[in-house]
């Protein structure tokens, strides 16, 4: 598990990447359905029109069915975001250019105006992070994995982790021990954050 709690570490032990390595049935659909928003928001916040950001997101879901299998996240630094967000910027890029080029095929003052578009931060490093599209992949990973537990353990985790109703009161709510409780939360975020590697 990573040291911090920053959005954007990633553990190597990320569950969903190795059922896609084991050719797991559900896993490929399941990666798509996770992470479409984060790579939208990218590609949104990079300022591609709708229909580019569908067009850059099969680019990046493409590059992504070449590349997970060789995918290493072992070294000091190294990261899933990093790793997700860094074939983003390179389909965003790769957008650019053949734009450029096709602006530039054209002739005109246009093609120098159409550069000075380009985001300067499309050549950072750095993790772009949205609480709203974070949220969203944890939201639809928790529904994905929800049939993994009984429905009083998942009710327990909800009350407690989502709803942050005391646990005190879910007690009396759930006929659940507060032990039991903590437990609950405690197995669902373990899952969670191995399906999804928070």
């Amino acid at each position: 598990m990573p040291s911090s709690n920053s959005p954007s570490d990633y553990s190597t032990s990320f569950g969903l990447l190795e059922d896609m390595k084991r050719g797991k049935s559900d896993s490929w659909h399941q990666f798509v359905h996770l992470y479409t928003p984060l790579i939208h928001y990218w590609c949104r916040k990079a300022g591609l029109q709708q229909s580019d950001v569908v067009d850059v997101t099969q680019e990046v879901f493409r590059a992504v069915c070449v590349g997970f299998d060789r995918a290493n996240f072992g070294r000091e630094g190294d990261s899933f975001r990093g790793w997700l967000w860094t074939i983003t910027r390179n389909a965003i890029a790769g957008h650019f250019k053949r734009l450029n080029e096709t602006i530039q095929a054209r002739g005109g003052s246009s093609a120098n105006g159409f550069l000075a578009q380009v985001p300067d931060w499309i050549n950072d490093d750095e993790v772009i992070i949205d609480e709203t599209a974070e949220g969203e992949v944890v939201r639809r990973a928790a529904e994905i994995i929800k049939g993994d537990f009984e429905p009083h353990t998942w009710q327990a985790f909800w009350l407690s982790a989502v709803e942050d109703m005391p646990v005190d009161e879910i007690s009396k709510r759930l006929n659940m021990t507060t032990g039991a409780i903590r437990q609950a939360k405690f197995r669902v975020l373990a899952r969670l954050r191995d399906f999804i590697g928070l």
